[in-house]
């Protein structure tokens, strides 16, 4: 064997065996970065676990999980400035996120900015959930319109409700609920649609039944809400509301002069029974106006009336009792009750 062939023996096996040092090292160098990264990682999240979330997010700041409990521990606190900029930055890094943007959305409902909150549920409607996402989407909705039945916008609500007709036909409790809600956004008819469709399934179900009461007594039609609520009452006896509504219904009926089938007698006598609620009404006012409307209506219920004129003092009581409903809304703040929300609905129904 030569000495270069010895020499190069040599210079390799010392190659081999610095190569075998790199790997090594490298080995310990990926060891203690795992370490290190588990150890910080366990350190996050016990901070995490104590609510310390600002200490979580400085050690691992790439984490979305510890910024949107950032905010909502920030949201929950009445810390409404330092939760937006907490959200502006978990979302600038994802702007589709749907639990960022439905945080969001609840800020800026506390900050009763109401046009830029619904903007936020809606991004969170479209955006994406790690999980449960169809639920999640459901329950964002119900949150919107539950806000937009608050704030009276009922063709933003009712924009809203049309695309859930279809969301979850076998939830009982749900349909319910969206029954009512397109009721607050004035659509009675699909409101009749969904607690009708309701009983063809669950025949016996006495919520139901009132929600198909108060859609037909939306639209008018108090004999078939009385029917509606009779039932309902029946079938859960103990329940307060249904009666109250049942009793409304009944009033009504009993009240209104202009139901078919009624004779000019008692048509007369309906119109003086309204007179005197309407009169009564006004009691709560010590203006001349109302006072000077009572005493025409008190002369209006003592004059006695020739057949032959039955009809056009008819007309006259109702004329009455409508102007004095309306010195009632311009001069009493309390709000109509028991038999006064009766007369209301009947004087409404005339001027239809």
């Amino acid at each position: 064997m030569t000495n270069e062939t010895v020499s190069s023996r040599s210079v390799l096996g010392t190659l081999a065996l610095v190569f075998l040092a790199i790997i090594a090292l490298s080995g310990v160098d990926t060891f203690l970065a795992r370490t290190e990264r588990s150890e910080n990682r366990a350190e996050a999240e016990r901070l995490a676990a104590a609510g310390d979330f600002k200490g979580a997010i400085a050690i691992e700041r790439e984490n979305p999980h510890y910024w949107l409990a950032l905010g909502e521990a920030q949201l929950a606190a009445g810390q409404l400035t330092d939760a937006e900029a907490t959200l502006a930055e978990l979302l600038r890094r994802d702007s589709t996120s749907g639990p960022a943007n439905l945080t969001l959305a609840r800020v800026l409902v506390k900050e009763g900015r109401i046009a830029e909150a619904v903007s936020a549920y809606h991004r969170a409607v479209y955006g994406h959930w790690d999980r449960d996402a169809e639920k999640n989407r459901v329950n964002v909705r119900f949150e919107l319109v539950k806000l937009l039945a608050q704030q009276g916008s009922k063709e933003e609500l009712l924009a809203e409700l049309l695309p859930m007709l279809d969301v979850a036909p076998d939830d009982l409790e749900m349909r319910e609920r969206l029954g009512h809600l397109f009721l607050v956004a004035g659509s009675a008819a699909r409101a009749g649609e969904i607690f009708g469709d309701i009983l063809r399934k669950h025949p016996q179900d006495a919520n139901a039944y009132a929600g198909l009461g108060e859609a037909e007594f939306a639209r008018g039609n108090y004999q078939t809400a009385k029917s509606d609520f009779q039932i309902a009452s029946d079938l859960k006896p103990s329940d307060r509301a249904i009666r109250a509504r049942l009793r409304l219904s009944t009033e009504v009926l009993a009240l209104d002069p202009m139901r078919r089938g009624l004779g000019p007698e008692e048509q007369y006598r309906r119109s003086l029974k309204m007179l005197g609620l309407a009169a009564a009404a006004v009691g709560c006012s010590t203006s001349p106006l109302a006072i000077d409307a009572q005493e025409e209506a008190h002369k209006a219920m003592k004059e006695r009336v020739a057949p032959a004129r039955v009809s056009s003092a008819i007309e006259k009581n109702l004329n009455l009792a409508e102007e004095l409903w309306k010195i009632r809304g311009q001069e009493c703040k309390k709000p109509p009750a028991g038999e006064e929300e009766a007369l209301r609905l009947v004087l409404a129904r005339i001027a239809q």
